[in-house]
């Protein structure tokens, strides 16, 4: 299981969030990700989130391990 500490988020606008949480890839295990929000914060703060890894570019579920090729949610695609 992965988790974060709430207080490691840093909100930098309504739209831009920059989210340190100390994630691996679960793939190449590089904690270079990028990360997204994936839905609404729930009362506890807890709120889901996909990871991209900047090193080899898999998209994954922050909590279920789920690697993605296409992703509507963040608009993500294998180039």
């Amino acid at each position: 299981m992965i988790c974060i500490s709430i207080q490691t988020i840093h909100t930098l606008s309504e739209k831009i969030m920059k989210i340190e949480c100390g994630c691996h890839c679960i793939k190449c295990k590089s904690t270079d990700l990028k990360s997204n929000r994936i839905g609404e914060v729930e009362k506890d703060g807890y709120f889901d989130m996909h990871h991209t890894c900047n090193q080899c570019k898999t998209h994954f579920d922050h909590l279920a391990g789920e690697t993605f090729s296409n992703c509507e949610k963040c608009n993500y695609s294998v180039s």
